[in-house]
């Protein structure tokens, strides 16, 4: 993300944010400059006779060093801009990508500026510890420098009136160490102590929200509103693997962000106002800064400054359709959006989180149900494609010259994971994980509507993927035949027998390749009552192909593939339960495409079952 603010003779403004642009006009920007004072400007308690002296010395101080900031910006080329798409105040937005920026160390001259307005508000703030504004600000330079450590000692030993805002900078400080548990439980407890209506707007994400969300927030019933807010949260985690959530507590890290920076100077030169409060709480703030020389040919003598956000943020927040019926999400169809998003946050434990390969399956219980999910820590995105080629959030080494300002939390030391959770319909929530690279997984929940997250992730390599959607199945009677979901695996020794077997065989991927040999596993349950025969048909074709379409060719009246088709007959089990069955089968050399199995179940007296998997056959 990058923001870039252009001064012309006519004082107009360009704002940029990764792959949007933002503009502003003059007579905007005029009214902006005109706000009245905030609270946040003014000290919390009486002031000593020297102390507005000191504040103006400490606001001065401030300003000299964002202006020196500007005057040290590193040049770039220009950007090329577009058309307009999204008015946000003073601001216009538009997309215009800029996938090669990563952070670069500041100047060391910039460093030394720095330090020294560190020094300057250390010895203001000692002789005025009750000025938030003060405290602030030192919170904001002190992590800006990668020294938060000392911004924890100070927030810990707080002393302005706001009991609320000694927990939110407390909060901003653990969250940007990558303590996301602790952050979110001081953000909590700084909530509960802040003016109630400020506390409403903080907890507020309908400005993340797309507009079915933002309704189904605002429709909903006073005391239904912080169950609506919670689910929001829970569907926004980029990871369940990941303790905390982090996309919650970076929320309110930036409601801090810009409570900071209200009054206060910045690198744009303009003043803070409701347009930069959004941009801030929908894609962060910026993480480094630049400077486009003017284009060629234009009548323009001055260069725009450049903000950037951190590259390869994505849009985790859910979509209105998923918040309204999460267990009703088609798989595939919510991925963390990447393009064009409206909000967007990078998990800085996992900045290569992608979409996942994966295989689940539902088996029947009766009353419950077994949901099995098989996968594999992401290593490459396509045929041939490294996963960290496309990652855009590993900053450079740090130069002679300077640190990188606003460090990310150190990739952890963990072993790699795999898990698989499931978030019920009335909040509750099933867990299990794995420590490994790749492996399958199970959980026994009762019949219900669940919203399946499948995660694998590698700390050590900040590499990770998910895979979410929903499921809805009902409770049936014990004696009601039914058919599992098809389970594709790899070939072994012997066919498996039951589920735990089949599970240590169970593909982590629904792609396969033509001719390859694989096996096909299935369950059934509420057999066994009584001796009968089952019949068994499976069958293999490309997916969208009519009925008539697969007669033709299995007749030999159509120039395709030849269809794999296989029928045969068993007797049924002489136990009530779950009866596993397995069938191995070589791929046809079929093109590569979406192809279906189809397996039909019949037994007298009851009415066929019948499932489908769909597969991806690739070269």
């Amino acid at each position: 993300m990058s923001m870039t603010m252009k001064s012309t003779r006519r004082a107009t403004l360009l704002v940029m944010v990764g792959a949007f642009n933002f503009v502003t006009t003059p007579l905007a920007a005029a009214r902006a400059s005109a706000r009245p004072p905030t609270r946040h400007q003014a000290s919390p308690s009486a002031p000593a006779p020297d102390s507005a002296d000191l504040r103006d010395r400490a606001e001065d101080a401030q300003a000299r060093f964002e202006r020196r900031h500007r005057r040290l910006l590193p040049y770039t080329l220009n950007s090329s801009g577009g058309g307009c798409r999204e008015r946000i105040g003073r601001l216009c937005i538009y997309h215009d990508g800029e996938d090669d920026w990563v952070p670069a160390a500041d100047p060391l001259e910039l460093v030394q500026a720095r330090d020294r307005l560190l020094s300057e508000l250390g010895e203001i703030g000692g002789r005025l510890p009750g000025d938030e504004w003060i405290l602030g600000q030192r919170v904001r330079y002190l992590s800006e420098a990668g020294r938060r450590p000392e911004a924890a000692d100070l927030t810990r030993d707080c002393a302005v009136a706001d009991v609320g805002w000694c927990l939110a900078l407390e909060g901003f400080v653990l969250h940007g160490m990558g303590r996301y548990e602790a952050a979110l439980v001081v953000f909590r407890e700084g909530l509960s102590s802040m003016d109630p209506e400020e506390a409403s707007r903080w907890r507020d994400p309908r400005i993340l929200l797309d507009g079915r969300g933002s309704d189904l927030l605002r429709e909903g019933e006073r005391e239904d509103r912080r169950e609506v807010r919670s689910v929001v949260w829970t569907l926004a985690d980029p990871l369940y693997l990941m303790p905390g959530n982090d996309r919650e507590s970076e929320h309110y890290a930036r409601w801090t962000y810009a409570k900071i920076s209200d009054g206060a100077e910045s690198v744009w030169g303009m003043r803070w106002g409701d347009d930069l409060e959004e941009l801030t709480l929908r894609y962060g703030w910026e993480r480094g800064w630049e400077r486009h020389r003017p284009r060629v040919g234009t009548s323009s003598t001055s260069s725009s400054v450049v903000g950037h956000q951190l590259p390869g943020g994505k849009e985790f927040v859910p979509p209105g359709r998923v918040l309204d019926a999460p267990w009703r999400t088609e798989p595939g169809s919510w991925m963390p959006e990447e393009d064009e998003p409206r909000s967007a946050h990078v998990a800085a434990y996992a900045p290569d989180l992608l979409p996942l390969e994966a295989q689940v399956a539902v088996l029947h219980r009766g009353d419950s149900i077994v949901v099995t999910a098989a996968t594999r820590i992401p290593t490459n995105l396509d045929e041939g494609r490294d996963v960290h080629a496309r990652s855009r959030t590993r900053a450079p080494a740090a130069e002679p010259r300077g640190p990188i300002a606003w460090p990310q939390p150190a990739l952890l030391d963990r072993p790699e994971q795999v898990g698989l959770f499931l978030l019920g319909r009335r909040g509750e929530f099933h867990e299990t994980t794995a420590e490994r690279r790749e492996g399958a997984l199970e959980l026994t929940v009762p019949a219900g509507d669940y919203l399946v997250s499948v995660e694998a992730w590698s700390p050590r390599e900040g590499a990770a993927g998910r895979r979410r959607h929903g499921i809805s199945v009902d409770a049936v009677p014990d004696d009601l035949a039914t058919l599992s979901d098809l389970i594709l695996l790899d070939v072994a020794d012997s066919l498996p027998q039951d589920l735990d077997s089949a599970l240590d065989i169970m593909r982590p991927s629904t792609r396969l390749s033509a001719n390859e040999r694989i096996a096909v596993g299935w369950e059934l349950f509420g057999l066994g009552w009584r001796p009968e025969d089952v019949e068994f048909e499976l069958s293999f074709y490309r997916e969208g192909e009519g009925f008539f379409g697969r007669i033709g060719r299995w007749l030999g009246l159509r120039d395709r593939e030849e269809p794999l088709r296989i029928g045969w007959d068993e007797y049924g089990p002489f136990e009530v339960g779950p009866w596993f069955r397995s069938v191995e089968v070589t791929l046809p050399g079929v093109d590569p495409g979406q192809y279906v199995f189809r397996l039909k179940v019949a037994t007298r007296g009851r009415d066929p079952l019948v499932r489908s998997r769909v597969v991806e056959i690739r070269r």
